[in-house]
């Protein structure tokens, strides 16, 4: 199958850089998908499922936070906040955030601080999406 040069970059360090298949991202309406030769593009990327296929591997799942995707020539970058494999999540620590972040929602101090814990509670539930996702692959 043919491949194009994938990196994900979450803010503090690189997540995946080689080659790949396809790659599904989240975005506002749904879902971006890329494959080898894909027409140049830039798409904003938003808390959700991330997806992609090494070349000869497996499929690789992630849980992605706020971010962007540029394809250019064959050479895709996905630049993300945080990026998070299903065996470095722990239900427990997910749901607890969940909590905290809805618990911010409702104490309504400024539109800053409303938005960044409206944030906060996308990126727990793409992760809590993740985490069943995970549960039903290894049923």
């Amino acid at each position: 199958m043919k491949t194009f040069s994938l990196k994900i970059y979450e803010a503090d360090s690189p997540f995946f850089e080689g080659e790949a298949e396809s790659l599904t991202v989240p975005v506002e309406d749904g879902e971006y998908g890329v494959m080898a030769y894909h027409e140049n593009a830039v798409v904003a990327v938003v808390p959700g499922i991330l997806h992609y296929k090494p070349a000869g591997g497996e499929m690789q799942y992630a849980s992605v936070a706020n971010g962007m995707m540029r394809v250019e020539q064959n050479d895709v970058l996905v630049l993300v906040e945080t990026a998070e494999r299903p065996e470095e999540l722990d239900m427990a620590r997910v749901k607890a955030a969940e909590e905290e972040a809805r618990e911010a929602l409702l104490q309504k101090r400024s539109l800053q601080e409303y938005r960044i814990a409206e944030m906060r509670l996308e990126r727990e539930l793409a992760r809590l999406e993740l985490m069943k996702f995970r549960d039903r692959l290894d049923s």
